[in-house]
């Protein structure tokens, strides 16, 4: 069936773009404000890596965790009412961070209700896309809304560090908070519907267009216990576990490591971290253009982590300042390889009916694994060795795994 005149489908992709970037705000808010409030509280160089690690690490242990215990609910209430109570509940652990943030442990616990809140995000604009879109535009479907992660870490620093500057680092969290509620709950409501059929304006030849071009389930029977049996999701999930050693390791820890570890005035901080991630809205609309054109996503993928590990290392070892945010826009762009595939892999695998909780699983024990394990790792990396180059170099490390595991899952998918 040829295309219909109307493209109503990607209003869905372009407000959960939207959601994507003010919830990453609220995530990477942390990641910015690290000096400032490890100079409140005095920490020494140790004491960052160690409690850094742990505000970082236990976000996406709580994160990870909601995934997996509250996606099947999310399902059951609809994707649409489930991300505007996540929207209201994030926008408040963002307040109550600021509020409480003189207090070491309450202030991790908000971190931990953060995560909690932010855990069926993804879970639900899966199930969204799947219904949304046909096979053929998965890649730019998922690209859009998944850009918005690199999307946020482009502005976020350009945005929140003059404004930490100015105002400190409490007045930035209520602002987001603000956002939350001004902005992404709106659009939710007025512009998301759960299915096409549920659009009060669709015309009925973009309608049959979306639901005749879906792609044939592999097993319609499968059940989540099968699923964690096989071979070829549990493939999938391997990469995810090391995609988040080596993407929230390095948003993490990126600002601290130039402030700290190359010893960039904070003031500066705003280039350094915002054009390396300008080159990841390029590799969005390129990679996700050549899986589409290609359907070979995952060797597409497997080869952008290798140049992407390739980059990192000449990165870290640069002289200049500039060198290194030269060569990390390189590593950016490569590993948007992966970006562009992961859910498109997913939703290949996973049949409709088990679509929420094989995602809730795949994407909450992979967070937690490696959004969990990864930034602590490189913590202690630092702690042991009072070293900044060689936490970041594990980044290397995670990126051949999964470009190794990525070999190993083309070999049975061949997608």
């Amino acid at each position: 069936m040829s295309k219909p005149q109307t493209n109503l489908r990607w209003s869905t992709s372009l407000v959960l773009l939207v959601s994507v970037i003010i919830a990453y705000f609220d995530r990477l808010n942390i990641t910015l404000a690290l000096p400032k409030i490890a100079a409140e509280f005095g920490w020494t160089t140790e004491q960052q890596g160690e409690y850094g690690g742990m505000l970082f690490g236990i976000f996406y242990l709580a994160y990870g965790a909601a995934n997996i215990l509250l996606s099947g609910y999310g399902e059951r209430i609809g994707p649409k009412k489930s991300l505007l109570i996540i929207a209201v509940l994030w926008s408040t652990f963002t307040a109550m961070g600021a509020f409480f943030g003189q207090i070491l442990s309450l202030f991790i616990a908000t971190r931990i209700f953060l995560g909690f809140s932010e855990g069926i995000h993804f879970p639900m604009m899966n199930l969204l896309t799947k219904s949304w879109f046909p096979d053929s535009e998965r890649s730019r479907a998922n690209g859009l809304w998944i850009s918005g992660v690199f999307v946020a870490t482009i502005l976020s620093p350009i945005i929140l560090v003059p404004i930490i500057e100015s105002y400190g680092w409490r007045t930035m969290f209520y602002l987001l908070s603000g956002a939350g509620i001004v902005i992404t709950l709106p659009l939710i409501y007025f512009f998301i519907h759960n299915s096409p059929r549920e659009h009060p304006k669709i015309t009925k030849e973009e309608e049959e267009y979306i639901t005749k071009n879906q792609e044939t389930e592999l097993d319609s029977d499968v059940s989540l216990s099968k699923l964690l049996k096989s071979k070829v999701y549990l493939l999938a999930f391997l990469v995810g576990i090391f995609n988040n050693m080596a993407a929230h390791g390095l948003t993490s820890w990126l600002p601290t490591y130039f402030t700290e570890g190359r010893n960039l005035p904070f003031s500066e901080l705003s280039y350094a971290m915002s054009v390396p991630y300008i080159f990841s809205i390029f590799g969005i609309l390129i990679w996700s253009y050549l899986g589409d054109k290609t359907n070979k996503r995952v060797v597409l993928a497997s080869i952008g982590f290798i140049m992407a590990g390739v980059f990192i290392y000449f990165a870290v070892t640069a002289q200049t300042i500039s060198a290194t945010v030269i060569i990390l826009s390189g590593a950016i762009f490569a590993v948007t390889a992966y970006t562009t595939s992961e859910f498109a892999i997913v939703q290949k695998i996973l049949p409709k009916q088990a679509l929420a909780k094989g995602v809730g699983v795949y994407n909450g024990l992979t967070t937690l694994i490696g959004g969990g394990i990864g930034p602590v790792i490189i913590g202690q990396v630092v702690s042991n060795t009072g070293s900044w180059t060689n936490g970041v170099l594990c980044l290397v490390v995670f990126c051949i795994l999964a470009s190794l595991t990525l070999i190993a899952l083309n070999r049975i998918l061949k997608y």
